[in-house]
């Protein structure tokens, strides 16, 4: 009896091991380069959506986000203004992969939600905050706000826009970019060449060289004026000097050098 006891604990423990099995994460063989687009002005921050082949590209000069497909520019949406779709002080966009836009407007303390084709959907004010200058989406139904006044960084819950929590007090001086996913929040000091590291419920974890982000399979990557590096595999692509902000959606890089963004593909080994 103790002998059958054994090995149908042994057989729900193989099952239950299999049953919660992961798949290795996909290794980065390399970066390729596949496609550079030139705008009239120069370019703060820009992403691209995979789904529609669509750049959005943030000017603070005018104010705007100029959105870009088919080799043309086809909308745009902000500039300066008291309306509801413009801008006081436009200081940072996210975007979502469905498409929709989250942008900040520092002065009026707003983040302001449009679709795919810049149509306003909605805001949501921002209570007890200083200055805000800096957004990140999670994939948890939340966003994050670096307030530069208070040197922190706040989560709020998308759907009922109210705060969670704070952090990042002591570690954080200076964020140029905001990156988070559903493991991680990374802040990017540009002076200091270096990102902070936190987890996502906004405990520090360390300090890294460049500016850090993370794809689909958590897999590090980091970008100085001299080159991309996966931190988990061999991936390596040299870069020209005067490289400005990197954001990544799905297996998408989009990297701004002053009125161009160049979009490097993320190729993939296979899974043995």
């Amino acid at each position: 009896m103790k002998k059958l006891f054994l090995l149908l604990l042994g057989a729900l423990v193989l099952f239950g091991c299999s049953g919660t099995k992961k798949s290795p994460p996909m290794v980065i063989s390399t970066f390729t380069l596949f496609e550079t687009v030139s705008f009239t002005g120069d370019i703060d921050k820009a992403f691209y959506h995979t789904g529609s082949k669509t750049i959005c590209a943030m000017q603070s000069n005018s104010q705007q986000i100029v959105y870009w497909r088919n080799g043309k520019q086809q909308n745009t949406i902000g500039g300066m203004g008291n309306q509801a779709s413009n801008f006081r002080s436009l200081a940072d966009f996210v975007m979502a992969e469905d498409g929709n836009l989250y942008a900040l407007d520092a002065v009026a303390k707003v983040i302001k939600k449009f679709n795919a084709d810049g149509k306003l959907l909605g805001s949501m004010e921002l209570n007890y905050v200083q200055q805000p200058s800096k957004l990140a989406l999670g994939s948890r139904q939340n966003i994050f706000v670096y307030d530069s006044a208070g040197a922190e960084i706040i989560a709020y819950d998308l759907l009922d826009q109210q705060e969670l929590y704070r952090f990042g007090k002591f570690e954080l001086n200076r964020v140029d970019l905001l990156f988070a996913n559903r493991d991680y929040v990374i802040a990017y000091d540009s002076q200091k060449g270096q990102s902070a590291l936190f987890s996502s419920l906004g405990q520090f974890i360390a300090h890294d060289t460049g500016q850090v982000v993370y794809d689909t399979y958590n897999n590090a990557i980091s970008l100085t004026s001299e080159a991309m590096i996966s931190k988990m595999s061999a991936a390596w692509l040299p870069m020209t000097p005067g490289v400005g902000l990197m954001t990544i959606m799905r297996d998408t890089i989009a990297i701004v050098v002053g009125n161009q963004v160049r979009l490097l593909k993320l190729d993939y080994a296979p899974v043995l």
